[in-house]
């Protein structure tokens, strides 16, 4: 294992998935000159359905007219996976991290990502473990994390989502993963109250420095600024 920097955390708060996908792909390139140290953003989406490299619109199973009286967007984006739902209430992770600093190995990222969040549960109280079927994140009431990474250079983005205390009802509205018939949940749903987001998000950052072995993190107050004066960003 590589000497790492201090891990650099963004909490992004609630931001459009447009503005985060931009925000990662700024720090990827960064990263690709060697000019900055490994990122953990996370954020809280408004409500979208994204659908990865693997998905297929057949996977969602109400109509347009639907959809648009929601105002839900569906959106193909370059992660791996399938279709899922971002909203208010689910904690998104994105490490934007360079591999080579850890172990040039997809699948045992994608094995400590998920640990991360089996960690995460078991500390909020509920048991959550991996099905040796599919990827992500479960317990005996359903799937409660997914896991949808990108790669460029051995640099990581895109990442893992935490059902915390969102609306699960648009789960419904899919097949999640496009996996059939698959049951959803939450940690407000199986403990009976709200999640506090700060709080748990203090808890994320502290398992993903124990299962990615950073030493220290710190938080990037103005990474936004600093992103937008270098890239023109803009809200999408």
């Amino acid at each position: 294992m590589l000497t790492m920097d201090p891990l650099a955390v963004i909490d992004a708060g609630v931001m459009p998935y447009g503005d985060t996908l931009a925000l990662q792909k700024e720090i990827l390139a960064q990263k690709k000159c060697g000019t900055a140290e490994d990122y953990l953003i996370l954020v809280e989406h408004p409500n979208i359905f994204t659908i990865g490299r693997s998905g297929t619109e057949e996977n969602i199973l109400v109509d347009e007219s639907l959809l648009k009286e929601c105002s839900l967007r569906v959106l193909h984006v370059d992660r791996g996976g399938d279709i899922t739902f971002h909203g208010p209430g689910q904690v998104v992770i994105y490490p934007v991290f360079d591999l080579r600093n850890h172990t040039k190995d997809v699948r045992s990222f994608i094995y400590n990502l998920e640990e991360v969040i089996v960690r995460v549960v078991g500390s909020c109280g509920p048991y959550a473990y991996r099905n040796a079927k599919y990827t992500g994140i479960w317990t005996s009431a359903g799937k409660i994390g997914f896991i949808g990474i990108g790669l460029s250079s051995w640099i990581t983005y895109h990442g893992v989502s935490l059902n915390a205390n969102i609306d699960l009802k648009y789960f419904s509205m899919i097949r999640p993963c496009g996996i059939k018939d698959v049951p959803v949940t939450s940690l407000a749903d199986i403990l009976g109250t709200r999640i506090d987001i700060k709080d748990l998000k203090e808890l994320i950052i502290k398992k993903f420095c124990e299962v990615f072995s950073f030493e220290h993190y710190s938080y990037r107050e103005n990474a936004f600024l600093a992103l937008e004066a270098h890239a023109g960003f803009r809200s999408r």
